[in-house]
C-alpha cells in the first residue's frame, strides 16, 4: 500500500499528514504540526515577514525529511491565506521548492473548503451517531477559522437536496484571527472596550454571512469547527498537557461550557494565558478574536453545541491525491458530493 503525504501551509500552523488510505479512510503513520505564524504582518503590508518565512521554511526542511524517511511516493501541499495575499508568495514557494523539493499549490478560499469537507466526510462516514436522518431534514454547518480566513460550508445529505436545492454551499471571509488580533487587540489583559470592537467587527462579517446563509441553517443543524481556533478550545475545555488528535476529534461544548472558557480568558494576562492547560503559548492571543468568532456564530445561527473536528483540510488534500491520481473523484460544484477513488 503506497504511503502519502499532505501539508497544510497556514497563516498560522504548518501540518503534515503522512498516511495509508484504504477504501477511502486514512490511517494516520505521521503526524506534525509546527506554529510559525507565516501571515503574521500580512494584512498590515501585504508581506510575508522574513522572520516567519524562515521559520517556516526550517519546518518544511523537517517535514522533507520526514516524508523521505517514511518512502512516500506521493505529497500534495496547499496553502491558503498568508500566500493567497503576500506579494512575495512567489519567493517563498521558489525558496521552498529550492531547499526542500515540495511544490506548493495556493489554493482558493472556495478551494480550501472542499478539501475541508471532503477530510470532515471522510472522517464522519462510519460514526452512526453523525449519520444524516433524511426524514428529520438534518444538515451540517462546518467552519474553520483560520489565521487569515474563515472558511464555511453548509451541507446536506444529497438524497435531502435532490428533489429541492443543492446539498453543498461553500464560502470564504476573508478575515481570521491572526487578522483579528492583529487589528484590535491593543490592552493586556483585553479589555471591554476592545472586546466590544472585536464583536463588532465579528458581527459584521457574520451578519453578511447570515443574510447568505440563515435561511438554510435551523435547529436540525449540526455545527461542526475544524482547525487550530476549535482544536484549541476543545485542548482547553479537556484540559489536555499535550495534543491529541483523539481525544479532541469529535469532542462537544455546549455553549454555556465556551462562555464559561471565554470569560475566563478574558480575565487573564497575555502571560498568564500562555500558562492555561491546553492552550499552546504560541496560540495565547489569538485564542481570544477565535473563541469570540465562535460565541458569536453560535449566538446569531442559534447552535446550542460545538462539535469539533480534528480532520478537514490536511485530510481533504490527502485524499484529493487520490482523486487526481485515478481521476474518479468529483469536484465539488454546488450539487454533487466529494467523491474519492479507491486505491
Amino acid at each position: 500500500m503506497p504511503l502519502f503525504a499532505s501539508i497544510d501551509i497556514g497563516s498560522n500552523t504548518l501540518r503534515l499528514l503522512i498516511g495509508e488510505v484504504k477504501n477511502s479512510r486514512i490511517a494516520d503513520i505521521c503526524y506534525e504540526r509546527k506554529i510559525t505564524r507565516l501571515g503574521t504582518g500580512v494584512n498590515q503590508t501585504g508581506r510575508l515577514q522574513d522572520k516567519n518565512i524562515e521559520v517556516s521554511l526550517a519546518v518544511l526542511r523537517e517535514f522533507s525529511s520526514i516524508i523521505s524517511r517514511h518512502g512516500v511516493e506521493y505529497v500534495r501541499a496547499v496553502a491558503t491565506s498568508a500566500l493567497r495575499e503576500a506579494s512575495n508568495s512567489a519567493i517563498f514557494i521558489k525558496k521552498v521548492f529550492a531547499d526542500t523539493g515540495i511544490s506548493i499549490d495556493v489554493i482558493s478560499g472556495k478551494k480550501e473548503a472542499e478539501l475541508i469537507l471532503k477530510g470532515i466526510l471522510s472522517s464522519l462516514s462510519e460514526l452512526r451517531s453523525f449519520t444524516l436522518n433524511v426524514s428529520k431534514n438534518q444538515s451540517l454547518f462546518i467552519v474553520d477559522i483560520g489565521g487569515g480566513s474563515t472558511e464555511w460550508i453548509f451541507y446536506k445529505d444529497k438524497h435531502q437536496a435532490a428533489a429541492t436545492r443543492s446539498q453543498v454551499d461553500i464560502g470564504s471571509i476573508p478575515v481570521g484571527v491572526i487578522k483579528l488580533a492583529g487589528g484590535f487587540i491593543k490592552t493586556d489583559p483585553v479589555s471591554e472596550a476592545d472586546t466590544k470592537k472585536l464583536n463588532n467587527k465579528i458581527v459584521s462579517f457574520l451578519n453578511d454571512l447570515k443574510n447568505r446563509i440563515g435561511h438554510r441553517i435551523d435547529r436540525r443543524t449540526k455545527f461542526i469547527g475544524t482547525a487550530g481556533t476549535f482544536t484549541t478550545i476543545a485542548s482547553i475545555d479537556l484540559g489536555l498537557e499535550a495534543y491529541s488528535r483523539e481525544k479532541i476529534h469529535l469532542h462537544r461544548l455546549p455553549l454555556k461550557r465556551l462562555q464559561d472558557i471565554c470569560k475566563k480568558l478574558l480575565s487573564l494576562s497575555l502571560k498568564e494565558r500562555k500558562n492555561v492547560r491546553g492552550l499552546e503559548p504560541e496560540r495565547a492571543d489569538l485564542i481570544i478574536p477565535g473563541i469570540l468568532f465562535t460565541i458569536k456564530m453560535m449566538d446569531i445561527f442559534k447552535f446550542k453545541e460545538l462539535t469539533v473536528s480534528d480532520y478537514g483540510l490536511l485530510e481533504g488534500a490527502l485524499l484529493d491525491i487520490l482523486s487526481e491520481i485515478h481521476c474518479g473523484g468529483k469536484e465539488i460544484d454546488g450539487k454533487d458530493i466529494p467523491e474519492t477513488s479507491k486505491p
